[in-house]
Order: structure tokens, then sequence, then C-alpha cells
């Protein structure tokens, strides 16, 4: 069997000392491409279950206003209330309540700044049209009191993410505040216990 001679000019077969390091070089920047594309993948994950965390929380806060547990410390003047997760395990968490129009947080055109906004106004939009096709105005076709509620959930930042959730109910008055808006002063025994 005849075996190849030696190259001309004495080259011999193998890589060079530059293709290694060019190698190297693509293999590094192709690492680090990856390393990145994990990083945010992991942010992305946390962000999107602190949002689901948040969003549960506030729907529980939504239900402590339903249940009237805050009936003592509400007068009915358009209040906010505030308060920490603690006791259900989130320490850093924090929440804002505000009651009525007039404590409305940030407007919807700040959400991408300040975080997920949760809200019924395309709902309530449909049936304002509904009802100016109908000819009612609002205050003919409610029948029974409501109270604009907003919940903000604030919870840690994680890099450039928001970092709160933003809820809003219409929640019955009497469930809010235990008593009738249309009832100067309400006594002890006109108190309203909210629906079982």
């Amino acid at each position: 069997m005849n075996r190849p001679g030696p190259t001309p000019g004495g080259a011999r077969s193998g890589f060079t000392l530059a293709e290694v390091a060019v190698t190297l070089l693509i293999v590094s920047f192709a690492l680090v491409l990856v390393l990145q594309g994990l990083n945010t993948s992991k942010f992305s994950a946390a962000q999107t279950h602190n949002r689901k965390v948040a969003r549960e929380l506030a729907l529980l806060s939504l239900g402590r206003v339903e249940a009237g547990l805050y009936w003592e410390e509400l007068d009915g003047e358009g209040d906010k209330l505030h308060g920490t997760y603690a006791e259900e395990g989130y320490e850093d968490w924090r929440w804002e309540l505000g009651f009525g129009e007039d404590n409305r947080p940030q407007e919807y055109a700040h959400e991408e700044e300040t975080g997920y906004w949760d809200n019924w106004a395309w709902e309530r939009e449909q049936e304002q049209e509904r009802l100016e096709e109908e000819g009612l105005d609002d205050e003919e076709a409610v029948s029974e009191p409501y109270e604009e509620v907003y919940i903000t959930v604030l919870f840690p930042r994680l890099g450039e993410y928001p970092n709160q959730v933003t809820i809003e109910r219409w929640i019955p008055w009497m469930q809010v505040y235990g008593i009738n808006p249309d009832q100067e002063e309400a006594s002890e025994e006109e108190e309203f216990l909210p629906p079982n």
C-alpha cells in the first residue's frame, strides 16, 4: 500500500493556533448569547409568577372588602387603606385600596410604566353604549348603588419589569361600607350584612 509522501515545503496537516482561537471566540459568543437568553427567560418566568401571585392576593383583598372586613376603617368618603401581605407569607409585598373615583390610581396611559392593570372598562363602555341605544342613563339603569374599588399590589422589582398590579372592581355600596348610602345616618340596627 502506498503512503502519501511528505507534502512539498514540509507543511503538516492539523489546526493552526489562529484557527483554534477563532473557533474558541465563536463558541464563546454563542455561549454568552445562550446564557443571556436563559437569564432573560428566568426573569420573565419570575415576573409572570409575581404578577399571578399579585393578582391572586388582590382578589383576596377584594373578597375581604366584599365580606365587610373593612367597615370599621371606612367612612364612605373616598378612603384609602394600606397594608402588607406579611400574614400570607409575602413580607415584601404591599397593597393599597382606593375607594371612589377620587382615589383612582394612575391612568391607563401609564400602564407600560406602572404595571399590569386589570379592569372592566371595556365591559362598562359596552354597557354604556347599550344604555344610550335604549335611551336610558346610568342613574335609571342601576338599581343598587355601587362603589369603585381599586387595589394596587406592589411586589419586589425584577430588573426593568413593572412591579405592580392594579385591579378595579365595582362592589355594592352596602358590602363595602355596611350602610345604605341613601340614609343620612345608619344605626346599628340599620347596618346590612353582606350576602352569604
